[in-house]
């Protein structure tokens, strides 16, 4: 109802494309998303096109943003939702906390691969600390410019339909 008078009005709303009308360098950037030969993959953490998983943060989210912002989150992620948590036996992991309820937490341990899901008693926790040693994998496996920019050019394109792509001088560190 509410599209009603916007499409009498002319206007057509701006949905992505169809998979084979996928830009050449968003579709290399899907196929590194997706490279199960790579064990840190971007799937392995991230759900686009309702494949992959769900534990990292949703990508079309970041996707309307320029590509060096995209690439600022990138490597801010192991900052903002990295958490090292410490166990009262000692054994300390990188992981992303899922939710918390009662006297139970529920994360992901980002040692695994993939990230392994864990139920804790808060009891059993004995610190949950800012992250210093994680590095999300776009910067711990050294990714160079040329597949960064695939990869962004994949999720803008997912995000909004961008067909103009991304150059790699956009996401240089």
């Amino acid at each position: 109802m509410f599209w009603l008078p916007l499409l009498l009005a002319g206007f057509t709303p701006v949905l992505p494309a169809a998979s084979s009308d996928m830009p050449v360098q968003a579709a290399r950037g899907k196929g590194i998303f997706f490279d199960t030969a790579n064990k840190n993959h971007c799937s392995t953490c991230h759900e686009m096109e309702k494949q992959g998983t769900a534990v990292g943060p949703d990508l079309t989210k970041v996707g309307r943003l320029s590509p060096r912002a995209v690439l600022i989150s990138m490597l801010s992620t192991r900052t903002v939702y990295v958490k090292e948590v410490e166990l009262k036996t000692k054994e300390k992991f990188p992981a992303m906390i899922a939710s918390e309820n009662g006297n139970e937490i529920k994360l992901y341990d980002l040692s695994k691969m993939p990230p392994a899901p864990m139920t804790l008693e808060k009891s059993a926790i004995y610190a949950v600390r800012d992250n210093g040693t994680w590095k999300h994998p776009p910067e711990s496996a050294g990714m160079s410019a040329e597949k960064l920019a695939d990869v962004i050019s994949y999720i803008r394109w997912v995000a909004f339909g961008d067909t103009k792509g991304v150059s790699p001088d956009e996401v240089k560190q």
